[in-house]
């Protein structure tokens, strides 16, 4: 464990804390509203993140450890909007219960793993098409980022303060 592992870890789990009371705070209309950025209703966003906090999770869990990057760390576009179409299939009907099921047992195990993470395991780097891709870095555009990207195209399609961000909301409650 480190001190920055700690730190990406608070800010992680605060910010899927404040996705959580966003998530209880919407109607059941809201939730099921469309969300045009992303082609997708407000619910299937917010299960996607959710999915996403193990997804990336293992990602960025694999750079740490030096171990083989999972299937999913190798996805092309193509690749990866077929995985989402499908996806947002198999989330139709779901329920915001089932959604802050699935934040709050994802986030737990997310915020967990990162916590443990020492400062050689965040340094740590793979080689990606963007360059060196480093643990630490990969928790910030990858977790934090992917939540805070898909948030925003949420608040957007429900017209709630477009472009602000949740990172550093403060937690309501």
């Amino acid at each position: 464990m480190s001190t920055r592992g700690r730190t990406l870890a608070r800010r992680f789990f605060d910010a899927n804390e404040a996705l959580i009371d966003f998530v209880v705070a919407l109607s059941d209309e809201q939730w099921r509203a469309a969300c045009p950025r992303e082609g997708r209703t407000v619910g299937e966003v917010v299960l996607h993140v959710a999915a996403g906090h193990r997804i990336i999770g293992g990602i960025t869990e694999a750079i740490a450890k030096g171990a083989p990057l999972p299937p999913a760390a190798r996805r092309t576009v193509e690749t990866g909007a077929r995985f989402n179409a499908r996806q947002t299939r198999s989330f139709a009907g779901r329920t915001r219960d089932d959604g802050l099921r699935l934040l709050r047992r994802n986030g737990r195990a997310c915020a967990a793993m990162i916590e443990r993470l020492t400062d050689d395991e965040l340094d740590r780097t793979v080689s990606s098409e963007g360059g060196p891709l480093s643990a630490e870095a990969e928790i910030e555009a990858g977790i934090l980022g992917h939540l805070d990207r898909h948030l925003g195209a949420v608040r957007e399609a429900l017209s709630a303060e477009p472009g602000a961000s949740l990172l550093d909301a403060p937690r309501c409650g």
